[in-house]
């Protein structure tokens, strides 16, 4: 399978997007006490919307000392705090009014910032410290845990070089996903403690990333910046106005920027965009941009198998099923079906196709939602019947409305997501249209999480390169765990089981590399594919 550009030749060789990092709201975690071994749901985490999530703003509680005169609006003291209350402030209560005195929950618009998004009236006990939900919220902290206890989580944890006491009274939580080192965690402190956890809950790594590495200086009111890849869903025709990405929604203004050399912007399709958090909540579009380019296989032909490639994915896993005469037909491999028709390209390394035998599949899903196979390649001459985990790597059609817990579909295949599941965000958010790999296993037929991470979609890297294949090495392992290097005009790259191979690639044979630069320095591709020189005016690629 060769790669055929029919893009004019100021497009091509810009193909380009950017490393993501994050975003997402989200809402209230369920607890699991550090005492007990069991997952206790939260009973009712409301799906909250834009501002309306309080689990995502810093709060207190205190005691009303002073209130404006004549009114709500103004200064107010609570728990010694100065507390701003605007037209936008809601006010929640339960059981009588709001008076000096009386008992108060305030959370905050945004962190660091002095105005109120809610007041609600709590229990006295709340502000001395003696209900059993609440304690002390004034000692908030976000990090990253760099060290954890060698067995279950009681005990002493480093995070972002602070060292914090877990006790068997401590409440951790896991709805976006379970604990484990590198992993955003916010931390709320027991009362009167400076050390001690009185709970502990995952976050989205965005909260703990402290904003991009860029020299600019934000406009007034950011407080944060962030970055995804996403499918578009609607944008309006000006371009100025409200974008939807993949979940969540940003503002465009004539100073954000817009790139269209990947092609026009268009609905379905996947884009980058860098944005600033602002104080409310809200996200302001720095740059928007077309992450993946136009591309177009041989084996496609005319029918509707082209275009951006979203619909592809590849897998790593075991055979378990195949067609009862020959190999056309339904396989299944890891717990999923896939279609083999004669335009699959079957390679079987001189060994043969047989139930345990573990492969390497790329597959496209088609408009009535089958995988169809494209390449098989066996990777294993010997059966693994032991193997338990399987490897999925594709962009998300969906996934939980709140936290991470809960079903998650990836290029048409539902997976399920428990509180020991694992999340890693060093590529972008987990949004619609995100490309992720996902190791998963078989339990009692259904597909759950072991581990998910956002990847570098195919073509989406910063860095294209043409060039003669001078080395390469096929033997990423069937579980889609191990990494690999070649060797393209001069240039080493790493490929990954995210990696797009097109093909049957030989020595010599011209290759096109997309790729960008790991944070250990070395370059990882994220597509590769033959080139067929036709229609196509060669320009000198920029060294970057």
């Amino acid at each position: 399978m060769s790669l055929r550009f029919r893009m004019s030749s100021h497009r091509w060789w810009a193909v380009a997007a950017a490393m993501l990092t994050l975003l997402m709201i989200a809402l209230n975690a369920s607890p699991v006490s550090a005492a007990g071994s069991g997952v206790v749901q939260d009973g009712t985490p409301a799906v909250r919307q834009g501002n309306e999530n309080n689990g995502e703003r810093p709060s207190f509680y205190g005691l009303v000392e002073q209130m404006p005169q004549g009114g709500q609006l103004g200064e107010w003291v609570i728990g010694g705090r100065t507390v701003v209350v605007t037209e936008q402030t809601q006010f929640t209560v339960m059981q009588g009014e709001i008076t000096t005195g009386v008992c108060v929950k305030v959370h905050w618009m945004a962190q660091g910032s002095t105005t109120a998004h809610e007041i609600e009236r709590e229990d006295p006990a709340d502000c001395n410290h003696g209900g059993d939900d609440h304690g002390d919220d004034d000692a908030e902290v976000y990090g990253i845990v760099e060290v954890m206890p060698s067995s279950g989580v009681v005990g002493a944890w480093t995070v972002s070089s602070q060292v914090y006491s877990v006790t068997e009274e401590s409440e951790l939580k896991t709805e976006y996903g379970a604990f484990d080192i590198g992993r955003c965690v916010k931390i709320h402190l027991a009362a009167g403690a400076t050390d001690t956890v009185r709970e502990m809950e995952t976050e989205r790594s965005y909260k703990c990333n402290g904003g991009d590495d860029d020299d600019d200086t934000p406009p007034a009111g950011v407080i944060g910046k962030g970055k995804l890849y996403g499918e578009l869903k609607s944008f309006p025709q000006e371009l100025v106005g409200v974008w939807e990405v993949g979940v969540l929604t940003f503002t465009a203004t004539t100073d954000t920027e817009f790139k269209t050399k990947n092609g026009p912007f268009t609905v379905g399709e996947i884009v980058k965009i860098e944005f600033y958090i602002l104080q409310d909540g809200s996200f302001l579009a720095r740059e928007i941009k077309t992450a993946m380019p136009d591309w177009e296989d041989d084996n496609e032909g005319d029918d509707e198998h082209h275009g951006n490639g979203h619909d592809a994915g590849r897998a790593f896993g075991m055979i378990e099923q195949l067609p009862a005469n020959g190999l056309l037909g339904t396989w299944i491999i890891a717990g999923v079906e896939y279609s083999v028709t004669e335009k699959t390209e079957l390679n079987a390394k001189g060994g043969a196709f047989a139930i345990s035998e573990t492969v390497k599949i790329e597959f496209k899903v088609d408009s009535n939602g089958v995988r169809v196979a494209q390449e098989i390649k066996l990777k294993s001459s010997q059966g693994a019947p032991g193997q338990e985990e399987a490897t999925f790597v594709g962009f998300i059609d969906s996934m939980p409305d709140a936290g991470y817990v809960g079903l998650w579909v990836v290029n048409g295949t539902e997976f399920s997501a428990t509180m020991r599941s694992k999340f890693k965000e060093d590529h972008g958010a987990f949004t619609v249209g995100a490309y992720v790999k996902v190791e998963y296993r078989l339990v009692n037929g259904e597909r759950v999480i072991h581990d998910m991470e956002t990847e570098v979609p195919p073509g989406a890297g910063d860095d294209d390169h043409i060039g003669e294949v001078e080395s390469m090495d096929d033997s990423v392992m069937a579980a889609g765990t191990a990494s690999s290097t070649w060797v393209i005009g001069g240039r080493s790259f790493v490929v990954t089981p995210s990696t797009r191979v097109s093909g049957a690639l030989a020595m010599s044979d011209t290759a096109w590399v997309n790729s960008y630069v790991a944070a250990g320095g070395a370059q990882v591709a994220t597509r590769i594919a033959g080139v067929t020189l036709d229609s196509f005016v060669y320009m000198p690629l920029t060294r970057r």
